[in-house]
């Protein structure tokens, strides 16, 4: 009678682990902007997530993009750093004047948008080896990750000069 309730208990486990919801979302981010012969760019996404007290790092890519499992129904914010060339303004409300940073979040196929070419807003800009440091940040606050589905983040940084 052990034998078999020892055998049981393994297999009821994997059974319910099976069965049970992931509670995760996943969530490409893709850098839709290169470099340009300035070197203009963007340095870098990370991707935080409430948990109804603190905000929490879940990922920061810092090369073109990739992916990242979140949690459903949570909170999102996108932390962006983006480089501007310090040649093209000449002072750091230029550089904002003359820089925005567009994101794009999507799912399923047709897409549909949660958001749609929203401007990030601008937090801080400092100057260092030639650049002007610029981190922008959006939060996605409604029609929150669902469990199962798969979100694309486009970023598009555009500068103007």
């Amino acid at each position: 009678m052990v034998k078999k309730l020892l055998l049981a208990i393994p297999l009821f486990v994997v059974l319910l682990l099976a069965l049970s919801p992931s509670k995760y979302a996943m969530v490409n981010v893709v850098f839709a902007s290169p470099a340009d012969v300035y070197g203009n760019d963007i340095s870098y996404c990370e991707v935080w997530q409430y948990n109804g007290s603190d905000w929490n790092l879940v990922y920061n890519f810092t090369s073109t993009g990739g992916s990242v499992r979140i949690h459903d129904s949570w909170q999102v914010k996108f932390v962006v750093g983006t480089k501007f060339n310090e040649t093209l303004a000449s002072s750091q409300s230029e550089a904002l004047e003359y820089t925005k940073t567009l994101m794009n979040i999507t799912y399923g196929n047709p897409p549909s948008y949660i958001w749609q070419n929203i401007e990030l807003n601008n937090t801080s800009i400092t100057q260092s080896n030639g650049f002007y440091w610029i981190v922008e940040t959006g939060i996605w606050t409604s029609n929150l990750p669902q469990e199962g589905v798969t979100y694309n983040c486009a970023i598009d940084y555009r500068q103007y000069y």
